[in-house]
């Protein structure tokens, strides 16, 4: 056997090292100089976990006890699948070697010297929302002269306690206590010196500890009373933290240790990991007389040539302590890009492509993935696409929740707590197409037709669904009562469950349900005050090993994986899907600094803003490295985008270096459309489409005209499992103008402006929802709006006038997606914008009053109409009660239009009979506060309505009511015809008039 190169001498200085480069047939020696120092790192497949692997079951085999042998996984799924593999590599009835994570090799250490530490007893590992809850507790004590003006205001926030929290974490990740932050001598961080001291000081008299503390305190610990190990093996060390690294100092001594590591997949920097440990190797656990050995790995065993390429490509330069150029591994490989212009497209083309490979190219289930860089964007789209094809996948982290069956719990928690906007819609979207209501898109369709203001969700709802509506009219099951309480209340209210209970075809949900009821029963035992609002916002935490202390469990069947890009790291598929690859999706560069300057606490993180966008920025490309190195032949990049010039985003910059293009575009291609069908609904979509096209005529099959053929296939469909034929769907003849008003009469303000303006419009447009779309424009309006309403509900908790810019910019950041505004360069223009407008109205702010109501719902019953609208704010001044309506957009109404203004005098009609509001004053006046059309100007410009029109807007009411109880349509030409989305269907224009001549 060869013996492998030596690329540098060896040193006998403290902290040099010896490297050795090895192919596959040089590994038997090295794998048996167990002795000292030594780090393996190699590019992707090399083989690194598997050099340990064969390590462990050689010093197994050699007569190492295997209880001195410490083997330490980056996470939970990597801790199985290295047991599975040494327990696979050593023989059967040898003791089984201890592979663990970091926080559980530390929690032991805390819990068998808990004394030498203060504890009174074993500390109980807090969860997140645990020490979250600890923290705002201790906040809400606080002297505010401790803290700098700055934070004084934000000291009872949840939000504050968000930030400190993380804090927290971060301080003891890097190994920091109260003295070390006091010497950084940050002006922000005045109240954070004493405030760590009394945490400690709350959590050694609850006997509690958090996540971070266990690492801080193990390493403390281990000195005095140091582990009998006598070799240590450490997996994927280019994600390791300072405190991760002292407690591997701590426990290996002088002695043995291996670690694994490729500093191109170091992608937790976010979280304290530093790519520089890997360089610092020699030095951190130098050893006199014997130098660290650094073992590199060439050849890849898994990464094919053109997938490594591209991923290098991405990955860009070159990163401390590497491993160089990397062998591919036998074959070409395969990279494709693909862009589509609607996001349910790419879910569903993923979804066939994946059935394809399956059923046509014989691949498993199990060797296929979709990795996404945000499971809260793309994975329910892709689920149910996945689901109709009855594709079986394991979704993110394989919680009870991600079961179909019990997932619409997070929908109907959400649903029942977000005010009527875009976001709610898509959950209850969810809920009604989920297992549990089975609507059809259509049916789906004629809901949304009734939905819309003034008709809210759960008026639409309670006539077909009384139960859910009830459920969605009061949140208190989700908000109030304990976790498994409220699980319990969904569970009795909805009849659809309790089939559940007794019906065979159910077993499996009856499995999920019994699962999160165990689950939550456990954690209100932990929590008796956390609410399912608290347990989702668990759940949605996507920090991966979250919960460190838990154990991985694999499924048992073969399923397609659906994950995280973080989370695909250790894993391995013939074939990788990274979906929903979006600029502003990913690379995701949001600035996620926090009001604290977290990061400002990590040594390796550049302080200045340029400098962090661009560690952000590498940091994403390494993450894009490391999921396409995942695949062994082949790597599908997809994107819904629609193109610079439609203003709707781009596919991701990263398109473009995985093709090795200039451009996006030259990178992008159209999927191949495989005419063959391998599902009975495909078959039936060939045959219809065969049997409508007029050029199949001319073709044949066997013998017969191919349209001939498809018809006379569907006609006996039944055979082969297609639909009756009278079910395929048809055209309707042209109806007239009436009927399109069915039901009680239900309106809004903003529709009663909009129907004076051209009732032709609104008809088109509200009623019959043809020509209406989203505008970033009104996504904006929603963002600001749900941020203002946010931060002013804690103010008025606080007992505060009002909230701050800070808090405002800081639920602006929480609550942000870029891709919502079509991907960079849109989002962060979008962005700004939303900053301007929370910056020119915190400081500008144009009075002192104190808020009494947020988004208060205002109804009014006007001659057999109903009248709904949601005044933004109502406000005590000294005379009486204020309603402010907020505005997002440029353009400004006069002076005179706003004094007149139907939507502020119906809240003045609609306030003054609204005994919530009459019984805390009398309500005086109405305005607009306008922050971005008045930007620049010395005070925020407002608008404000005129008492003495408030005659005239009644009756201006009742007759927008009888012109839309008549359905009188009539168009109303003007300037506003110009921009009109719905023109080329108005009988009063040119463009649209051809399509009503008689």
């Amino acid at each position: 056997m060869d013996q492998p190169a030596s690329r540098s001498g060896v040193a006998t200085a403290a902290g040099a090292s010896v490297e050795v480069a090895v192919d596959p047939a040089g590994w038997a020696p090295l794998v048996a100089d167990v002795d000292g120092a030594q780090i393996v790192v190699g590019g992707p497949g090399t083989g690194k976990t598997e050099f340990l692997v064969r390590r462990a079951a050689h010093l197994v085999g050699r007569g190492v006890p295997a209880d001195t042998i410490v083997v330490v996984a980056f996470g939970r799924r990597g801790v199985a699948d290295l047991e599975r593999r040494i327990a696979a590599a050593t023989p059967p009835n040898a003791p089984p070697v201890a592979v663990t994570t970091f926080h559980a090799l530390a929690a032991g250490v805390v819990e068998t010297h808990f004394a030498d530490r203060g504890w009174q007893r074993p500390p109980q590992i807090l969860t997140g929302p645990e020490q979250a809850a600890v923290v705002r507790e201790l906040l809400g004590e606080e002297d505010p002269q401790r803290w700098s003006p700055a934070m004084r205001p934000l000291l009872r926030t949840t939000t504050f306690a968000g930030e400190v929290t993380d804090f927290l974490l971060r301080a003891s990740e890097q190994l920091l206590d109260a003295a070390d932050v006091a010497a950084m001598d940050r002006a922000d961080w005045r109240g954070m010196r004493g405030f760590m001291g009394r945490y400690r000081e709350r959590l050694l008299a609850a006997g509690r500890i958090d996540y971070g503390m266990v690492l801080a305190e193990a390493v403390a610990i281990l000195p005095r009373h140091p582990l009998d190990a006598a070799y240590v093996l450490v997996d994927e060390y280019q994600d390791t933290t300072a405190s991760q690294v002292a407690l591997l100092r701590a426990l290996a001594g002088d002695g043995n240790i291996t670690a694994a590591a490729d500093p191109f997949q170091s992608i937790y920097g976010f979280r304290g990991a530093s790519v520089e440990n890997v360089a610092r190797f020699a030095d951190t656990f130098a050893r006199p007389g014997l130098p660290a050995r650094r073992i590199v790995l060439t050849t890849s065993f898994r990464s094919p040539v053109a997938i490594l390429r591209a991923a290098e490509r991405i990955a860009g330069g070159d990163i401390p302590g590497a491993a160089g150029p990397v062998v591919p591994a036998p074959g070409a490989g395969r990279v494709d890009l693909h862009r589509f212009h609607q996001q349910t497209a790419e879910a569903e083309w993923i979804a066939a492509e994946i059935l394809r490979l399956h059923l046509v190219d014989g691949l498993s289930y199990r060797s296929m993935a979709v990795f996404v860089r945000s499971k809260r964007r793309f994975v329910a789209e892709l689920s149910r696409a996945l689901e109709r094809r009855r594709i079986p996948h394991e979704p993110p982290v394989s919680r009870t929740l991600d079961q179909p069956e019990v997932r619409f719990v997070l929908d109907l928690v959400a649903a029942a707590t977000t005010p009527e906007s875009p976001a709610r819609t898509r959950f209850i979207r969810h809920i009604l197409l989920g297992p549990w209501f089975g609507l059809t898109l259509g049916e789906l369709r004629d809901l949304e037709r009734v939905h819309g203001a003034p008709t809210s969700w759960t008026d639409t709802l309670r006539p077909r669904f009384p139960e859910l509506a009830a459920l969605l009219t009061d949140a208190s099951w989700a908000t109030d009562q304990p976790a498994a309480e409220g699980a319990w209340t969904v569970w009795s209210s909805l009849p659809q469950l309790a089939a559940m209970a007794t019906a065979p075809e159910h077993r499996t949900a009856r499995a999920a349900w019994a699962s999160l009821l165990q689950v939550l029963t456990r954690w209100t035992d932990r929590n008796p005050a956390s609410s399912l609002v608290d347990y989702a916002r668990l759940l949605e935490d996507e920090a991966f090993e979250a919960r460190p202390l838990l154990s991985y469990t694999a499924p048992i069947d073969a399923r397609v994986t659906v994950t995280t890009l973080h989370q695909a790291k250790g894993l391995e598929f013939t074939v990788v899907f990274i979906a929903d690859a979006v600029e502003g999706v990913f690379p995701d560069l949001r600035v996620q600094d926090t009001l604290l300057g977290v990061r400002h606490l990590l040594p390796d993180v550049p302080q200045d803003a340029a400098g962090y966008r661009r560690f952000r920025l590498m940091e994403e490309r390494r993450l894009a490295y490391t999921a396409m190195s995942r695949a062994s032949h082949r790597v599908v990049w997809t994107a819904t985008a629609t193109g610079f010039e439609e203003g709707r985003g781009i596919p991701s910059r990263f398109l473009a270096l995985a093709a090795g293009t200039d451009t996006v575009d030259a990178a992008v291609t159209t999927p191949v459309d495989h005419r063959t069908p391998v599902t009975v609904p495909e078959a039936e979509g060939l045959l219809r489409r065969l049997a409508a096209d007029p050029e199949a005529h001319w073709a044949s099959w066997g013998g017969r005209p191919l349209r001939l053929a498809a018809m006379a296939v569907l006609a006996d469909g039944s055979r082969w499992g297609l639909r009756p034929v009278s079910r395929f769907a048809g055209f309707k003849p042209r109806g007239p103008d009436t009927g399109v008003v069915t039901g009680p009469l239900r309106l809004s303000p903003s529709q009663g402006e909009q129907y004076e303006r051209c009732p032709r419009r609104y008809a088109l447009e509200r009623r019959l929802a043809i020509g209406a779309s989203a505008s970033y424009h009104a996504d904006l309006g929603t963002l600001v709006h749900g941020v203002l309403e946010a931060v002013e509900r804690r103010a008025i908790k606080a007992g505060a006038a009002r909230s701050t810019a800070q808090e405002a910019v800081a639920e602006l950041e929480r609550r942000y997606d870029g891709a919502v505004f079509g991907g960079e360069p849109y989002a962060t223009a979008w962005r700004q914008r939303a900053v301007t407008i929370l910056e020119e109205l915190y400081g500008k702010w144009p009075s002192g009053a104190r808020p009494v109501l947020l988004e208060h719902r205002l109804e009014m019953a006007v001659d057999g109409a109903d009248w709904l609208g949601y005044a933004d704010r109502i406000e005590q001044r000294a005379a009486g009660l204020a309603i402010v309506d907020y505005k997002t957009g440029s353009s400004a109404p006069t002076k005179a239009g706003a004094a007149e203004s139907l939507q502020l005098g119906y809240y003045l009609l609609a306030a003054g009979a609204d005994r919530e509001v009459t019984d805390r004053g009398p309500v005086i006046a109405a305005e607009m506060w306008l922050p971005w059309a008045g930007r620049g100007q010395r005070q925020l410009m407002r608008r404000s309505f005129d008492p003495a029109n408030l005659p005239a807007v009644f009756e201006r009411m009742k007759a927008v009511a009888a012109g839309v109880a008549g359905e009188d349509w009539t168009p109303r030409p003007g300037e506003h015809c110009e921009r009109c989305p719905v023109r080329t269907v108005c009988p009063a224009q040119p463009d649209g008039a051809e399509g009503f001549v008689a």
